[in-house]
């Protein structure tokens, strides 16, 4: 058991992702306003004479919507809610479940502190009387005995016999009674039993519960590890389910996805209002070049395949402000959100380091890790840094590379910047922060060039990683791996509803064109 948990518990101590899907917390008054408005025109109808950006051409407008009873809602909304965690534990490669935490000054920290202290202080109490009343301390061992059964698999048929028969609180109680009961008895039995179902990590805190002495301290400790140790049973049992759920949550989420539809359908509402326009806009994107350039002569660019390719590399260029997000892709807005982020992040540190290297020149081309120093400085500054947070943050970007440069002269034996080539170095550099820079221009269209080659060729070991991002390799390898892997399950969800609303765009194309 606690080989299996090994392999949990090395995935629970990575860095994930995770969390990175979470986004900035903090919201402006303009981005309440906006929310406020997305949600209005999620659930108006727009007019049919609207632009490409409010109703597509193709679809009916919606009837008046019917009243939907609580009943309806709350079983949609719980549908939705696991479809969604079914879909985060096979998208999210770093999916785990955390241990639940309030706030230090929120209101349910204040409730939950009190009540657990007035139920240590009332067992404390009862433990002090004379003689000691332990009724409290049976229904504590009452519980430890149903976590520590909730941590048993199958196999361990013959241990939980054993449980059962030394935490038999029937006996416990004729002890009580005949002043025969023992509590350490029992308190190191559970530690022992705990040590043999627990993860290696949890080695260290098992051992310092043995250290314990006084009951009250040692029985919350006690309570306190079981807590992570069905966390980290939780974890193993989503590792080992995690192939399973990958080959049934297609067919799980279009399932429900139905149901969704269906819902809103019976509401009046198109439920794949934003997903047509998407895909839409983007065919139109594409049949405008062909009709602009001399190659859409020889042949129709607008496949499919082409179609949904274009559109998917949209989502890492999304107008948050003007664009709400397709239906299909909604449980992905925030990821997607977050990759848009660290594809641009990567883009403007090839960008810094592009113009380093060219403004200082050969005396820095052959220095051993400064490359590597440099990025990883940049990034430091620049994480968790919002889009328009940039500009504040370029100039100490500009600042420190100015002196990572220098020291790493010096320690070559090379003279430091001139004072004009340092103003120079650092003005290049705070220029950077606008994505209209030349360079930044540059470097943003190479990698999202090298995104679409991979979308098209559907993998990436045999794909030459972009000019200039090099020292990004292993970021960029990693965030294209996440967003292939995302792409890949939305297409076999929801393949089927793109290839009818692309039917529909072509053939209304084919019928106005010229015989």
């Amino acid at each position: 058991m606690a080989d299996n948990n090994e392999t949990a518990q090395n995935k629970m101590n990575k860095d994930g992702g995770g969390s990175s899907e979470n986004g900035d917390c903090s919201t402006s008054q303009n981005g309440s306003n906006l929310e406020e408005e997305a949600k209005k025109r999620r659930t108006r109808t727009p007019s049919p004479n609207s632009p490409d950006n409010g109703h597509p051409q193709f679809t009916v407008p919606a009837s008046p919507p019917k009243f939907i009873t609580f009943e309806q809602l709350m079983a949609a909304a719980d549908g939705v809610e696991k479809m969604k965690l079914a879909h985060e534990i096979v998208v999210n490669g770093d999916f785990k479940l955390e241990p639940s935490s309030h706030k230090a000054d929120s209101f349910q920290k204040q409730v939950s502190d009190i009540v657990h202290k007035a139920f240590w202080d009332c067992l404390k109490v009862k433990l002090a009387e004379d003689p000691p009343d332990y009724s409290q301390a049976l229904e504590l061992i009452k519980e430890v005995k149903q976590v520590v059964f909730s941590l048993l698999l199958p196999q361990h048929a013959r241990f939980r016999a054993q449980i059962d028969e030394i935490l038999d609180l029937d006996l416990i109680k004729q002890k009580i009674d005949n002043d025969a009961f023992d509590i350490y008895y029992y308190s190191n039995y559970v530690i022992g039993v705990m040590a043999r179902l627990c993860a290696p990590i949890r080695d260290d805190q098992i051992a310092a519960l043995k250290e314990k002495k006084e009951i009250i301290p040692l029985f919350r400790e006690i309570f306190s590890v079981l807590d992570l140790m069905k966390m980290d049973m939780a974890n193993f049992t989503i590792q080992q389910m995690r192939p399973y759920l990958q080959q049934q949550s297609v067919e799980y989420e279009q399932t429900k996805f139905k149901e969704f539809l269906k819902t809103q359908e019976e509401n009046g509402i198109d439920g794949l209002q934003y997903t047509k326009m998407w895909l839409k806009r983007n065919f139109e994107k594409l049949y405008h070049q062909e009709q602009t350039s001399i190659a859409g002569a020889s042949g129709s660019n607008a496949t499919p395949a082409s179609i949904m390719n274009e559109a998917y590399m949209e989502l890492l260029q999304w107008d948050q402000e003007k664009q709400l997000f397709p239906e299909t892709l909604l449980m992905d807005q925030l990821r997607l959100n977050e990759l848009q982020k660290d594809i641009g992040r990567l883009s403007l540190i090839a960008s810094i380091l592009l113009i380093t290297y060219s403004t200082v020149g050969e005396s820095i081309a052959g220095i051993k890790d400064l490359k590597a120093v440099l990025k990883s400085h940049i990034t430091t500054i620049l994480e968790d840094v919002s889009e328009a947070g940039v500009k504040t943050h370029i100039l100490n970007v500009g600042e420190q590379v100015k002196k990572e440069v220098n020291n790493s002269l010096l320690e070559h034996g090379f003279p430091i910047l001139s004072e004009s080539v340092q103003k120079a170095l650092v003005g290049q550099i705070t220029e950077m922060s606008s994505t209209q820079h030349p360079v930044h221009q540059l470097m943003l269209t190479r990698v999202l060039s090298f995104i679409k080659e991979s979308i098209i060729s559907q993998q990436v070991q045999s794909l030459k990683v972009p000019v200039g991002f090099s020292a990004v390799e292993c970021e960029l390898t990693k965030h294209l791996g996440n967003f292939l892997r995302l792409i890949s399950h939305n297409r076999s969800v929801f393949g089927a509803y793109y290839a009818d609303i692309i039917s529909t765009l072509l053939s209304k194309q084919q019928d106005l064109s010229p015989a």
